[in-house]
């Protein structure tokens, strides 16, 4: 990482939140800063492949960004030859630093500059007053520390506020600043006596070169003070009636698009995620650190960006259990007013050991864990799932049920159609033994009496053609009662017959637009689009 780009980079990102008059992370995070101090980039795509700069903020702060790292990269190839060291390759013994990277009660420790060391191309130079504070600065600048104290001076002003620190144990005093606006969000109204703890880095400010810890987030140190704090913050919300329940925002039903906000590295995502189910809902994450009080700006940022997106259906916040302390920057006063604003409902998933967290409280649907959370997010959806389940039994049971009425009816009509035709088989074989009857008589006849002959021919011949007659207007009757009950009939006066699927349609409910039907004719089937329904 090339550590004078990341000074200056740090330092133009002071001025530009102090004439937007926004949060430093409003500009650049620390992270995206680094990142950029490390990658040097010098084109769009370079620079947008960067977590944290999106094309709006490359067109907004691209040209001064590219501006310092060109700037200092011509100031490294004019000073330095071919055989001069890479400031970027540097490691911290040769630049005369020994750093300790271990946590300890007052932050992270630094030793003294190791004895011995040269570097060749600072050896022979002379530097200015400013050059030499410059290189103190950057030096210093290495991470933020964590640092505990006690106030013993304090002068508020407009824009910054100035104080001091003690160390108990030996006297040991450091004299701090910290701009008004992280002095809001850090929601810690300190007094001279207090004990606190304050995050930042060290700055020797040029015109008196004297030393100051440059503050970002100031916390209240031990957990009954904490618990003090959370009980007064909460009493103050509570009496503004922030927690009633008629401010409280409904869950819409049947979500799409949800608004995620956790840490990438944490294992709520994955429980998230898990519990989510399998209906397609569309994910907007915005990585945050949850552990913490570090991480209210980051909270913050990413409540203040769903704050001003579209078509969000709700916002989800979720971390794991943890205690007061690792929840402070879930009991922020400032990010509760961020949230207050929102116009989409939140469901708030922090877990905790003991005391709920204020923002739990002050959200709309408040659970104790991720996977609780997403649980709540899918709940109309397995709602619905249940009921259209249940829906889908009962059209198969009454569609059984008129399957089964309608094979009755056929049962019957097949019945009364074989005892008609029976009639008639009857009625044919009764004619038939009286044509044979009647032969046996003309034969009789015949041997007796040839006039008696002719006319009984012609009285058998008349009742033939009376019984075939009848027999055909039977026939035919019966043929026009299957032809009334043949479904082929209706198909030749116009009818049709629509399915879909393989089932008849019997109602509009039953397609929506863009199916496709089957329509089948007397002479053939055609297959249709639906482009219209008109109930």
């Amino acid at each position: 990482m090339n550590i004078e780009i990341l000074r200056k980079l740090k330092s133009w990102r002071d001025q530009t939140a102090r004439k937007e008059s926004v949060d430093l992370f409003r500009v650049l995070s620390n992270k995206t800063i680094e990142d950029v101090a490390r990658a040097e980039p010098r084109t769009k795509n370079e620079m947008t492949n960067i977590k944290g700069i999106k094309d709006k903020k490359f067109y907004k702060y691209g040209k001064e960004i590219i501006d310092i790292i060109n700037s200092e990269s011509m100031m490294k190839n004019n000073n330095g030859s071919s055989e001069n060291i890479s400031q970027k390759s540097l490691t911290w013994q040769e630049r005369g630093l020994n750093i300790n990277n271990h946590d300890s009660q007052m932050g992270h420790s630094i030793s003294k500059p190791v004895a011995g060391i040269h570097i060749s191309e600072q050896e022979n130079k002379i530097y200015s007053i400013s050059e030499f504070l410059d290189i103190l600065n950057e030096r210093l600048m290495i991470s933020e520390l964590r640092v505990k104290g006690e106030v013993t001076s304090l002068d508020q002003r407009e824009k910054v506020i100035y104080f001091s620190l003690k160390d108990k144990d030996d006297e040991s005093i450091i004299n701090c600043l910290i701009f008004r606006y992280q002095y809001d969000i850090s929601a810690v109204a300190f007094e001279i006596g207090d004990e606190i703890i304050v995050t930042g880095y060290p700055e020797i400010y040029k015109p008196m070169g004297r030393l100051s810890l440059k503050t970002s987030l100031i916390e209240v140190a031990g957990e009954g003070v904490l618990k003090k704090a959370y009980d007064e913050l909460k009493i103050k919300l509570e009496k503004e009636s922030l927690f009633a329940i008629e401010r409280k925002k409904n869950l819409p039903d049947f979500p799409a698009t949800i608004g995620l906000i956790t840490s990438s590295q944490g294992a709520a995502i994955g429980d998230f995620r898990s519990n989510l189910g399998n209906y397609g809902f569309k994910i907007n994450f915005i990585n945050s650190n949850v552990e913490g009080k570090q991480a209210v700006f980051d909270l913050i940022s990413a409540v203040k960006q769903f704050g001003r997106m579209k078509n969000i259906d709700a916002l989800v916040i979720i971390r794991g259990g943890g205690s007061l302390e690792s929840l402070q920057a879930f009991n922020n006063e400032s990010l509760i007013r961020e949230i207050i604003k929102l116009r989409i409902p939140l469901v708030c998933g922090v877990g905790h050991e003991k005391d709920v967290s204020l923002v739990a409280m002050i959200s709309d649907i408040a659970v104790s864990t991720p996977t609780a959370a997403a649980r709540i997010i899918r709940e109309s959806w397995d709602k619905a799932l249940d009921r259209l389940n249940s829906n889908q039994l009962t059209v198969i049971n009454l569609f059984e049920k008129q399957l089964q009425i309608k094979k009755y009816d056929l049962q019957e009509f097949s019945h009364s159609l074989k005892n008609r035709l029976e009639k008639i088989f009857y009625r044919f074989y009764e004619i038939k033994n009286k044509i044979f009857v009647n032969f046996e008589k003309i034969e009789f006849l015949i041997k007796n009496k040839n006039a008696d002959v002719i006319f009984l021919k012609n009285t058998i011949i008349t009742k033939y053609e009376e019984c075939i007659s009848l027999i055909r207007k039977n026939i035919y009757n019966f043929e026009n009662s299957l032809k009334i009950h043949n479904p082929k009939r209706q198909l030749k006066l116009g009818y049709s017959i629509v399915s879909h699927k393989g089932k008849i349609v019997r109602s509009v409910q039953q397609i929506k637009r863009g199916d496709l039907i089957d329509v089948k004719l007397t002479n053939g089937e055609i297959s249709s689009e639906v482009k219209k329904i008109k109930r």
